[in-house]
């Protein structure tokens, strides 16, 4: 995730204008040895998206790893409610999952690589128990804050990433990096890391022991 200094994760409308060349490398990083990655629909709609590690480097060491060259692209939506136009569905080297429920139409034909997985409780843990199915150990997710609010809330979540933009704006009509309300319990975490590129500083934790 990345903030503002204020607490804002976006600004008009999008996180991807916050941060800087060393946050969306440090993205890259983290894309690069994940085996799936998760996007809410609703940053899926604005922030577009495309294959998400295109560069061959990348793809190299991923294989080097014993990994697929192409992290799976997740998407939970118990609607079906798609932005099918997203750069991601026109990549053909891009496998998509996408997680439903049972009465959901079917995808439009498009270049990407599409599977539909149709559950009868369509909600996180469902869809965590099939991708440990498939084999899938390490799930990055990139939000939004509403689907970051719901892996909190259900106790999903080993270790937060999060970049601190140098800004202020101010603006109250923004997500905070965790949205829909209230947590059932705090969580508190531990600083496992802290990087400072210029003015960013780039921060991890892990749930406190």
């Amino acid at each position: 995730m990345i903030s503002t200094v204020d607490g804002r994760a976006a600004r008009d409308g999008r996180s991807s204008t916050l941060g800087g060349e060393a946050d969306l490398q440090r993205l890259l990083d983290l894309r690069t040895i994940a085996d799936a990655v998760l996007i809410g629909t609703g940053t899926l709609r604005a922030e577009g998206y495309a294959r998400l590690v295109r560069a061959d480097a990348r793809r190299a060491r991923r294989r080097a790893e014993g990994l697929a060259e192409d992290p799976v692209a997740v998407i939970l939506s118990r609607r079906f409610d798609i932005p099918w136009e997203a750069g991601l569905f026109q990549a053909p080297e891009q496998p998509v999952l996408i997680y439903t429920g049972v009465d959901a139409g079917e995808p439009p034909d498009v270049p990407a690589p599409v599977e539909v997985v149709r559950l009868e409780v369509p909600d996180l843990t469902a869809m965590l128990a099939d991708l440990s199915a498939r084999g899938v150990r390490k799930l990055l997710s990139e939000g939004g804050p509403t689907m970051h609010g719901a892996l909190w809330a259900a106790g999903l979540v080993d270790e937060l990433n999060v970049t601190l933009t140098p800004l202020i704006t101010g603006d109250a009509d923004e997500p905070n990096i965790i949205e829909g309300g209230r947590l059932p319990q705090d969580v508190e975490l531990e600083l496992l890391e802290v990087e400072r590129v210029g003015s960013e500083l780039f921060l991890r934790y892990g749930r406190a022991s």
